[in-house]
């Protein structure tokens, strides 16, 4: 139920403000109408775009669009002298002048408009549609979504997939510059939601962009390593009704529906979406372990894991502009996130060929993940251009619940475990922004941030229905932080360059077994990013930002927490945050249709925090993976793109990223902390991505995407390579109104996942070999006038 009061609240306070917007509009008297239609053909033209300007101010009024019939009308317009622009996708654009609105003559029944079919305007359509260069700014890269045909259908995850900077595995976790730790942002705003299951419930066809700010500047919170992945959501102009319709069936047991509804009138707007998803995969796993203590000791499993997922997502929005100074929008979300993975292995154990035992073991976790946002936005500008004040207020929750239940049966000997995880969080997020615009192209911009945020878990553990108090543990984690941030940016001849500095305060406390770990401090992070623009059509940047990653509440709970029949985890209280210095430079070109971009990349990190897994002492068959600060580590890299029109129908994208990675440190034994082990190692890794796309007609497209990630290792194991093959056709009907993609995944059944796990203790081999290929056809319906508008700025941009 408390879920719901804000979802209320808010559709009460728009209710209201409508309400208000409408008792304002006694003094509108004036109406325009009329018709639109073809020059040659004399058919009505439907969805056409009708626009009133102001004669003396040239500034937009209202607008509409036209019906079947091709009829619009415009009401409560106030007396004065106006002009009409009416236009359409591939007809040229129309003014009609001096229309005149007063007391006595208070409607205007306009001839029947006729627009000219324009060749050259329907080209430029098609070639924007098909944008798929990425542009390149002081701070960020910004890559368009609209011709990434693969993710039709989909999620934010699908299209990462062709992204610069970022790697998904087979089973989908994304990756940024090769590390988990960073921040995503839905328009500029954060969430104390993990990444990964954010970007797992926003499907594409409510996504414009994607920015990717891999060295954040000041501006933004300095939480994370290797930056920001920034969501831009669809927004629309059109006056009007709009909306779409999407469902997705595919191959094994995948699904995915969604759909919106947008109403924009002058001064409002609303929106409400819903989508669900379901995305399942199963495949074969083995694993190989030895221990090298004597007697060896060898553990083998092999059997199957089926993995099922299902999310639900309803949102709802309301802008309201109060005036040409001042405006404001509400927004409220619920949501819900089911995975079930369900294990059948089977082990066998055997010591140095004498002892033998078989172990069959069927695993199944249930998690449950319900949540809610709602938040507030306020836009105070004033009269000078860019110069604003933007308040952000943000309350969230989430309630999630995990459950294990693992059987075993050994030597006739039968086990039954069961796990039970609950935890409650909320939190509140406060901040505003102030931008002020100085002479020329110079700007400062400062502000303040505060977050509190809470998290209650309670863990129940029973061994054949008996709770076992050493693993039954309650927590409690508590943070609180304030922030301060200044920027100041301008342009010198064709060098642009911002200054930055912010810092913060948090305040986190740790509460369990009736002890309290405690941390309060302050950390400075500056920033600097530069860039000078070399003729019309390439740019030369570099820049440099301090960040932090601190430890989550999972690991700083130094007690045991059973995770499966042959897993445990071990926090450390002790954690010290990692602090990490990045650095930039970067060469982007365009010549003709083609654009190339290089970009060099260094990152260095203080007291790097990193998994140790070692055998339990009273338990050979059980790994324990406790967490220490081990040392320091280097990452070297270099990306490169190039987007090559080959012909007027093909054009092929390429991605390469090279890296080199370094660690050097040493961890005291969690089992004897008499013994010190060495924790340094280095290598070379690469990617590499091939996305080809044809346009086969106006209306349809195929596309193939190829992508090889290389061998890599880390200072306790390695990981084989990977191979991913992608085709995608997609055709579109009526108009455009209707598009159907069919999309083939794993084309070859080579996306296999192999990791291997080596210390002074055991060696472990995970191998997952998943089913396929996939298949699933996407279907995308737009209803009225759902076009891809011309975006204002986002919310990133003002905060």
């Amino acid at each position: 139920m408390r879920r719901l009061i804000p979802l209320l609240i808010f559709i009460l306070l728009g209710t209201s403000l409508h309400a208000n917007n409408l008792t304002t509009s006694a003094n509108k008297i004036g109406t325009i109408n009329g018709t639109v239609r073809d020059l040659k053909s004399n058919k009505a033209i439907e969805y056409a775009t009708v626009s009133v300007y102001s004669k003396e101010k040239a500034k937009l009024i209202d607008g509409t669009i036209t019906n079947k019939k091709g009829f619009f009308e415009i009401k409560k317009l106030r007396a004065g002298n106006y002009y009409l622009e009416v236009s359409f996708i591939g007809y040229e654009k129309k003014i009609i002048s001096d229309i005149a609105i007063r007391n006595y003559k208070k409607e205007q029944h306009l001839n029947v408009i006729k627009l000219n079919l324009s060749t050259k305007a329907l080209k430029e359509i098609v070639v924007n549609s098909d944008n798929s260069d990425i542009s390149y700014h002081i701070d960020k890269k910004v890559i368009p979504v609209g011709s990434q045909l693969s993710a039709a259908g989909g999620t934010a995850i699908d299209i990462l997939e062709t992204v610069p900077s970022v790697g998904v595995d087979v089973q989908g976790n994304v990756t940024l510059r090769g590390s988990t730790s960073f921040r995503v942002l839905i328009d500029g705003r954060p969430s104390f939601r993990s990444a990964q299951e954010i970007l797992s419930q926003i499907p594409t066809n409510q996504i414009e962009n994607i920015e990717i700010i891999t060295n954040p500047s000041a501006k933004f919170e300095a939480e994370g390593e290797a930056g920001i992945i920034n969501i831009i959501s669809k927004k629309f102009n059109l006056k009007g009704s709009s909306g779409f319709l999407n469902i997705t069936p595919g191959s094994h047991d995948n699904l995915a529906g969604s759909g919106s509804y947008n109403l924009k009138k002058q001064k409002s707007s609303f929106y409400l979406g819903a989508n669900y998803t379901k995305k399942a995969y199963s495949g074969e796993r083995n694993n190989y372990q030895t221990i090298f203590t004597e007697p060896y000791t060898f553990i083998n499993s092999s059997g199957k894991l089926d993995y099922k997922r299902n999310i639900y997502k309803f949102s709802s929005a309301y802008d309201f502009e109060i005036d040409s100074l001042n405006s404001f929008s509400i927004t409220a979300e619920i949501g819900r996130n089911d995975l079930e993975k369900k294990d059948d292995l089977t082990y066998e154990t055997s010591q140095a060929e004498t002892n033998h035992a078989l172990e069959e073991s069927m695993e199944q976790t249930d998690t449950r993940t319900d949540y809610y946002v709602t938040t507030f936005n306020y836009l105070r500008k004033f009269n000078r251009k860019g110069h604003q004040l933007n308040t952000f207020i943000d309350y969230s929750g989430r309630d999630w619940k995990k459950t294990v239940l693992n059987k075993s049966e050994i030597s006739n000997q039968h086990d039954i475990y069961h796990s039970d995880i609950k935890e409650d969080a909320k939190g509140i997020t406060f901040s505003s922004d102030y931008t002020l615009p100085l002479s020329g192209k110079n700007k400062l911009e400062a502000g303040y941030k505060f977050l509190s945020y809470e998290f209650n878990t309670d863990r129940i553990f029973k061994a054949n229905n008996l709770v076992d108090p050493n693993f039954s543990q309650n927590s409690d984690f508590n943070k609180t932080m304030h922030s301060l941030y200044t920027t100041y940016s301008g342009k010198i001849n064709k060098l642009s360059y911002q200054v930055g500095l912010r810092a913060e305060h948090i305040n986190r406390e740790n509460i369990y077994s009736g002890d309290k770990y405690k941390v309060n401090r302050w950390d400075l992070f500056p920033s600097l990013h530069t860039q000078i623009s070399i003729g019309k059509k390439s740019q030369l940047s570099a820049n440099y930002s301090r960040r932090i990653k601190r430890p989550s509440s999972g690991l700083l709970e130094g007690f045991e927490i059973w995770n499966d029949s042959h897993n445990r985890t071990k926090g450390n209280p002790d954690l010290k945050p990692e602090l990490i210095n990045s650095f930039e430079f970067g060469y982007s070109t365009k010549f003709g249709k083609h654009s190339l971009s290089f970009e060099s990349y260094y990152r260095s990190k203080k007291d790097k925090t990193e998994r140790i897994k070692t055998i339990s002492d009273d338990r050979p068959n059980v790994i324990i993976t406790t967490f220490e600060n081990v040392g320091e580590d280097k990452t070297l890299g270099l990306e490169t793109f190039a987007s090559i029109s080959v012909s007027k129908w093909w054009r092929n994208l390429f991605l390469v990223d090279v890296s080199y990675y370094e660690i050097e440190g040493e961890y005291w034994d969690g089992t004897n902390m008499n013994e010190k082990h060495d924790f340094s190692t280095s290598c070379t890794s690469y990617s590499l991505r091939s996305v080809s796309r044809f346009n086969l007609s106006k209306i349809t497209q195929f596309s193939l995407d190829l992508k090889y990630n290389s061998k890599s290792k880390w200072a306790q194991g390695k990981n084989a390579g990977s191979f991913l093959a992608t085709t995608t056709l997609r055709h579109s009907f009526f108009n455009r109104k209707l598009s159907a993609s069919f999309i083939i995944r794993d084309v070859f059944n080579t996306a296999n996942l192999k990791k291997t796990y080596l210390n002074q203790d055991f060696k472990l081999i995970n191998k997952f070999n998943q089913e396929g290929p996939t298949f699933k056809l996407s279907l995308s319906y737009k209803i009225n006038n759902y076009k891809k508008a011309k975006r204002r700025k986002s919310a990133i941009n003002s905060m």
